[in-house]
């Protein structure tokens, strides 16, 4: 951030030895260049000045604000000195330089099933595993940062991790989460969604970005894969009816069958013949 510092000698008598002095504009991060000016004659002006480096709290801050001292001498070595204004000679008003700030926050989420019995399908009771990754994207500081996601509460998922205490620029931080699968997830094929991550910055403010699945500058669903074994089974079993109890079948009588279906459930049916 560049400064001009408009010292006026606003009275009758010439000043000597006209120094600048800025408690902002100090080493390592500030400075000022042609102070001490060596004389001002009565309404002239001479215009020096300054340089500040911006730290991390000025940008969360969105502003710079304070005030320099300008004091010369009298040939007579009296100290004359001013506190400064922003725009007039008269006033002395803190002089603010607003910082436009930009104030951002992505989330990728990624999901992984995980076959507790190794057999290549999805069951009941299984969960799959999620990876969040949140990032500050902006250029000032979170804090409190959430990771909510409607999937993820009791009974059947939880995210561990949440609230982040606080994000500097460009930092992230992965958290995880768990869901247990349902039959309705199952018979669906898999299982999509996204979460939401929220952070406040120190004035006040919130940002939000909903999930992508692998980009922090899209917003897609997550879509986890869940492989499904569609298969069914059917055992047939045929009783003769010897209807006149003679030890032969004779044309009339009949065998009842009886259809088992042992899934999902077991069903059975019979028909005649």
């Amino acid at each position: 951030m560049d400064y001009d510092f408009t010292v006026t000698n606003t009275g009758d008598t010439a000043l000597n030895n006209i120094t600048v002095s800025d408690p902002l504009l100090v080493a390592p991060n500030g400075s000022i260049t042609g102070s001490p000016i060596a004389d001002l004659a009565p309404g002239t002006s001479v215009t020096i000045t300054g340089s500040l480096t911006l730290t991390q709290a000025d940008i969360d801050r969105g502003f710079v604000n304070n005030q320099a001292t300008a004091t010369g001498t009298t040939d007579d070595g009296d100290d004359v000195s001013d506190v400064s204004d922003d725009d007039s000679n008269l006033e002395d008003d803190t002089t603010t330089t607003p910082l436009p700030q930009d104030n951002s926050i992505a989330i990728i989420k990624e999901g992984t099933f995980n076959d507790a019995n190794a057999d290549g399908f999805a069951q009941v009771g299984e969960t799959i595993d999620y990876d969040f990754t949140v990032t500050n994207t902006g250029d000032t500081a979170l804090n409190n940062i959430t990771v909510s996601d409607p999937l993820l509460v009791a009974p059947n998922g939880s995210i561990t991790g949440s609230p982040i205490a606080d994000l500097a620029p460009g930092a992230s931080v992965t958290i995880t989460g768990s869901l247990t699968l349902t039959q309705a997830d199952i018979d669906r094929g898999f299982v999509n969604n996204q979460a939401t991550a929220t952070g406040t910055t120190d004035d006040g403010d919130d940002v939000s970005d909903v999930s992508d699945d692998d980009s922090n500058l899209e917003d897609d669903t997550t879509t986890t894969p869940l492989p499904q074994d569609n298969s069914i089974a059917i055992i047939k079993e045929g009783t003769f009816n010897d209807a006149n109890r003679d030890g032969f079948a004779q044309v009339g009588e009949t065998i009842d069958y009886d259809f088992t279906e042992p899934i999902p459930e077991t069903r059975r049916s019979t028909t005649s013949r």
